[in-house]
């Protein structure tokens, strides 16, 4: 019967019935019009109903079934059993733009469906559902779901969600579970949970719904979330971070507003605390109102992806975001117990482009960790971000920082345009600016950035200057591989020494002179950066390498070669080059296990302007980590070391520590003669000692001493060359060096000159001199006469010399007196003034350059001042000669005493002050290509000068005596006079030295009677008179009665000139025996009817012993009657005490005159004399009394 049963349903007829019931009871209990076209009930006790097709009164697909199954189904009976559906290949479309209000679902009709469940389970598959509303479209697709415990309750349904595995749109669901409780109008939803691979919601909600199914109410709403935000269509790459968030939400609210109590937010970036208020929901004006009450950087995620190694307590943000009429305003502060406060500022266009503009403006004063770990003083940062979703258009941002008490202050400014940026950067200071230029493609990822860099500051030989242009490629396309490549042109090198200006670096190969650098290259380096690994290579040559690595501060690696680098006028001392082969190997490491830097220089051919210095070498090894190095020097010659250095440097940054020993052995220093300039040459010694140097940089400290050797050096002004005592010692102690024991010789004088004293600076500048000469007899003059110098001869001078002060402030004061041997010949052949000087140069600064002025004026900054005082005691051991008037050539050599007081200084001072007495010597009167005589100084005769050195005043009185005398027949008209009697022409010189007055002559007859002497003054009474017949005397050596030139005072000036040329050739006058020959011309007058006979003499001076002085002329007449007889002078002085003022005499004279026929007669005697000076008669008395007592 059972199976009689199951043959009758299974007949087509049944299952016509059954499909058509379906159809009627659907088609006349809805508005609703359904179709099958198949229903069938198998053996399993499933009906099965295949392809059905549900249209709304519009005949609009509703639904379309593929397949719908049950085991149990309500044909027989209208009440309902437990069953399970199962749905196969549904395809719903609800399009709710269509709907009306009549139309629309409520609570009632929810209640009609609840209670037709005729299931307790429900399994949908491969079905989908598709919700329209206008132009919003959502597609749910249903691969397994299984409803369970589908209960009925009053006025409401309960079931569980056991499984959904589907995708709503494009976000893939792999599991959804839920217990749903629907009653009335409340809908929980407990326990739910979403699942999509790692991301997951898991949390409870509340819903009141109104009568039209509308939310009226959220309550009880908290969720947990694992969430990626590209579920959300956000792409991954618009987020620097990990993009997986984390967190709790709890919010409630209606429909239209709702309130977000809390959501907690957290990547591995930050942590967001925060509270959000939405309104208006379901309208445009839709307004959120976020609270945020902390927004915090996670430090371990900065530490372990972006190398930040040191502990930093990161900014806590709080704030506030708001969205209106589609614009998202936000404003967030730090939080802190710091003064300092970052603000971050912003507005977000949320339509299709996404436009926004961030604003951040941040202050970070002292004590802020920020400062702490960038080692900075002071931040402020102001930035302006604008763009969109399609592209970042706009960046100016604003940084100013001090750090080390410099400030910095940096503005950028760049745009963005169809993937082209074009931006500025500069960076600005005290003693730098860097304005860089940025372009490239942000698509391609390919940038230009060139930049100039001006930099003035100081080094250690004072100001610096340095520029250039450098030029940097960077493609960024590969963000795991960056290449850039760098290049440096237009470079410039200033500092006080020297000033450098290229091009590019391959221009350093002029001054090398070699092709050192690599010319044929676009870069000069390439840097790569992967993987956190900056690499580093040198485009410039096989002469010049560096290459290395960087990582971080603890992993890196960097090699500098240099190989034969020819130094050539690189570096110059005083302008003298020092030449050298120049090779180098340098190496800083850091690892786990190496923190060493590593230097290995050679010099070789180590030369200054030629001179071999030998091998230099210098090594420098050490930790970087506790900062100290150890260091070698080593100069070997001839495989002999003669300086060697062993020490170490601490701290070598701003100012290191160093502490070197220097052993000098037999060190020649000869080499100091190649960069000195003519003031010292010829310089050589032989150094050996120990020296200490310690300190910081700034403040070099040294201790030692220093022994000098085979020591000798030559000053070219004054043609002498000078020994130092062998083993001369030199004390080094802090800032001084100490010179004692040392003795200072000539090679033409062996009296010592013993030199004491210190020189002191501060860090090898600042010098300071304090130096004491002390000598007997120093030889300061050797010259031979050169055309245009100021002076030349010989000179020694006894007493002191002290030169103190800073070097370029220079006092020397010189106390001394003159010695035996001086012979100082001043040639006056032309103008004297101050810049004769060698010490002192004046130019025109008319004739000279520009260029030439601003070097000129450097040097003159090296030695700015000077000031030398001397006082000279000049004495009778000293022979100056003096050219007073430069036109004739008449000049004064002599001896004499003196006091002479000389101020002079670089800026042009020069004043001289006191008296110069001559006691004995000649002046040279030369006038009208006729007159050149040799006057004999008298003892007393005055030069004063009272400042200004070219206005001394003189006043001398030099005699000369007309050789044989003169006849004053002529001149007395009297022919009865057949003899020349003693004459003397005075000439008296006053005035300024360079430009005397005119001579004063006057005529003298000394050792002649009164009487005659009376008559012949009678004659020469008149002035005009006198001075004519002092010029024939000169002229022609006779007197006149007429202007005339005879042939006899012609014939006087001849033999005159002979005579002296064989008295020089005979011995001169620098020697104890004085011997002179003459030829005397006798009268021969027509007028008168006078003719005297000529003569030949002998003059001879000569000291027998220092008491006993002999003068005399020894004549024999020539051409007379008394060839045989010797006539002549004869004068013996005997000295009678140690001054020389008392004397005796014993002479023979021949008679002054004889008349015509008379024999030739003598007159003998005695006498004693005694000098006294003395300026009134009370003074003579008091000398008197005095030497009598």
């Amino acid at each position: 019967m059972f199976l009689s049963f199951f043959l009758i349903i299974n007949t087509s007829s049944f299952q016509d019935y059954v499909r058509e019931n379906i159809i009627s009871y659907v088609n006349s209990n809805t508005d609703n019009t359904i179709e099958i076209s198949d229903s069938r009930y198998n053996l399993k006790g499933e009906l099965i109903i295949s392809d059905i097709l549900l249209s709304d009164i519009n005949s609009d697909t509703i639904l379309k079934l593929e397949s719908l199954s049950t085991k149990y189904i309500p044909v027989i009976s209208n009440n309902q059993y437990y069953s399970s559906l199962k749905i196969e290949g549904l395809k719903l479309y609800i399009d709710q733009s269509r709907k009306n209000t009549d139309q629309s679902n409520s609570i009632r009709d929810l209640d009609q469906v609840f209670e037709n469940f005729f299931f307790d389970n429900l399994e949908i598959s491969n079905s989908f559902l598709i919700i329209k509303d206008d132009s919003i479209q959502n597609q749910l697709i249903i691969n397994n779901s299984f409803i369970k415990e589908i209960g009925q309750v009053q006025n409401g349904v309960n079931f569980e969600i056991q499984s959904f595995n589907g995708a709503l749109d494009k976000i893939k669901i792999d599991n959804f579970n839920s217990i749903v409780n629907f009653k009335g109008n409340m809908l929980s939803l407990n326990n739910t949970y979403l699942a999509n691979q790692n991301n997951f919601i898991r949390g409870n909600i509340t819903i009141d719904l109104d009568e039209e199914l509308q939310i009226k109410n959220i309550s009880n709403a908290s969720f947990n979330f694992n969430l990626d935000p590209s579920l959300l269509n956000v792409g991954q790459n618009n987020f620097i971070v990990d993009n997986i968030y984390s967190g709790q939400i709890e919010f409630s609210g209606s429909y239209n507003e709702l309130s977000i109590d809390r959501v907690f937010l957290n990547n591995k970036l930050f942590d967001l605390n925060a509270e959000i208020n939405i309104k208006d929901i379901i309208s445009e004006d839709i307004e959120v109102k976020t609270k945020i009450n902390s927004l915090k950087i996670n430090e371990e995620y900065l530490t372990s992806n972006y190398e930040i190694y040191e502990k930093l307590d990161l900014p806590l943000f709080q704030g506030n975001l708001y969205i209106k009429n589609n614009d998202l305003t936000f404003r967030l502060n730090e939080l802190n117990d710091f003064k300092s406060n970052v603000n971050l500022n912003g507005t977000v266009k949320l339509d299709n482009y996404l436009n926004y503009q961030f604003d951040i403006k941040s202050k970070f004063l002292e004590n802020d960790q920020i400062l702490n770990y960038l080692d900075l003083n002071y931040l402020d940062f102001n930035s302006t971000i604008k763009g969109s979703s399609k592209e970042l258009s706009f960046i100016n941002s604003t940084i100013n920082f001090t750090k080390n008490d410099n400030e910095f202050n940096i503005v950028a400014d760049s745009f963005i345009r169809n993937n082209n940026l074009e931006g500025t950067i500069l960076l600005s200071s005290e003693n730098i600016n860097i304005d860089s230029s940025v372009s490239g493609n942000t698509s391609k990822k390919i940038f230009d950035i060139n930049s100039k860099i001006d930099y003035n500051g100081e080094d250690n030989s004072g100001e610096f200057e340095f520029s250039t242009l450098l030029d940097l490629d960077v493609n960024l396309s590969n963000s795991n591989n960056i290449i850039s490549f760098l290049k440096l042109n237009q470079l410039y090198f200033k500092n006080s020494v020297e000033e450098l200006e290229l091009e590019n670096l391959s221009e350093l190969n002029k001054i090398f002179n070699t092709d050192f650098i690599n010319q044929d290259t676009d870069f000069d380096f390439q840097i790569i950066y992967n993987n956190g690994l900056f690499n580093l290579d040198s485009y410039l040559g096989k002469n010049l390498n560096i290459n290395g690595y960087y990582r971080n501060n603890d992993d890196l690696n960097f090699d500098i070669s240099i190989l034969d680098l020819i130094i050539n006028n690189l570096h110059q001392i005083n302008k003298n080059p020092i030449s050298a082969i120049f090779n180098s190997e340098i190496n800083l490491k850091r690892d786990l296990e190496n923190r060493t830097l590593n230097i290995e220089s050679k010099f070789s051919d180590l030369q200054i302007k030629n001179y071999d210095l030998g091998e230099l070498n210098i090594n420098i090894f050490g930790n970087t980590d506790y900062n100290s190095y150890a260091l070698k020097i080593d100069l070997l010659k001839d495989k002999l070391s003669s300086i060697k250095g062993e020490g170490s440097i601490i701290g070598a940054n701003a100012e290191p520590n160093i502490d070197i020993d220097l052993i000098f052995e037999n060190f020649d220093i000869s080499f100091i003669e190649k960069i000195g300039t003519n003031t010292m040459t010829s310089i050589s010694s032989n150094v050996s000692g120990e020296v200490n140097l310690w300190g910081k940089s700034n403040n070099i400290q040294h201790n030692g001493k220093l022994y000098l050797n085979e020591s000798r050096f030559t000053v070219p002004y004054l043609n002498i060359e000078y020994f130092l005592s062998e083993n001369s010692e030199i004390d080094l102690y802090n800032q001084n060096f100490e010179i004692n024991n040392v003795n200072i010789k000539s090679e033409s004088n062996n009296s010592p000159t013993s030199l004491e004293g210190k020189i002191t600076h501060q860090d090898f500048k600042n010098w300071n001199l304090d130096l004491d000469f002390k000598s007997e007899k120093l030889h300061i003059l050797n010259k031979d006469f050169i055309e245009n110098d100021g002076f030349y001869g010989q000179a020694y001078m006894g007493g002191d010399v002290r030169i103190s002060g800073p070097t370029n402030q220079v006092s020397i004061d010189i106390n001394g007196t003159t010695e035996s041997g001086t012979n100082i010949i001043i040639p006056q052949t032309k103008s004297y003034s101050i810049d004769d000087f060698s010490f002192i140069t004046f130019t025109d600064l008319n004739s000279y350059s520009e260029e030439t002025l601003i070097t000129e004026n450097k040097l003159n900054e090296i030695n700015k001042t000077l000031d030398l005082n001397i006082n000279l005691e000049i004495n009778n051991s000293a022979v100056v000669e003096i050219t007073i008037d430069q036109d004739t050539g008449s000049y004064i050599s002599g001896k004499g005493n003196g006091n002479l007081f000389m101020e002079i200084d670089s800026e042009g001072k020069f004043n001289i002050y006191g008296d110069f007495i001559a006691s004995d010597g000649i002046y040279n009167f030369r006038n009208l290509a006729l007159i050149d005589k040799k006057f004999k100084l008298k003892n007393g005769g005055t030069i004063i000068w009272d400042g200004d050195p070219l206005a001394a005043q003189m006043n001398i009185q030099a005699t000369y005596e007309v050789p044989g005398g003169a006849n004053p027949a002529l001149l007395l008209d009297n022919p009865n006079f057949n003899k020349k009697i003693p004459t003397d022409v005075d000439i008296v010189l006053t005035g300024e030295l360079t430009k005397p007055d005119s001579p004063n002559f006057e005529i003298f007859f000394p050792n002649t009677s009164s009487s005659v002497i009376s008559e012949i003054n009678y004659k020469l009474n008149d002035p005009e008179i006198r001075q004519l017949q002092a010029i024939s005397l000169l002229t022609q050596g006779i007197f006149i009665n007429e202007v005339s030139v005879s042939i006899e005072g012609v014939t006087n000036n001849i033999y005159e000139k002979v005579s002296e040329v064989f008295s020089d050739i005979l011995g001169g006058n620098q020697g104890p025996l004085e011997v002179g020959l003459n030829y005397l011309q006798g009268d021969r007058s027509e007028i008168l009817d006078i003719k005297t006979e000529d003569r030949f003499g002998v003059t001879l001076s000569t000291k027998i012993s220092d008491k006993i002085l002999f003068n005399g002329k020894i004549g024999v007449p020539i051409g007379g009657i008394e060839e045989t007889l010797i006539i002549g002078d004869v004068q013996i002085d005997f000295i009678l005490n140690e001054d020389g003022t008392l004397r005796a005499k014993v002479f023979n004279r021949e008679n002054e005159f004889r008349y015509i026929g008379d024999e030739l007669g003598y007159t003998q005697g005695i006498g004693l004399s005694y000098q006294v000076d003395f300026q009134t008669f009370r003074s003579l008395l008091s000398k008197i009394i005095t030497n009598s007592n």
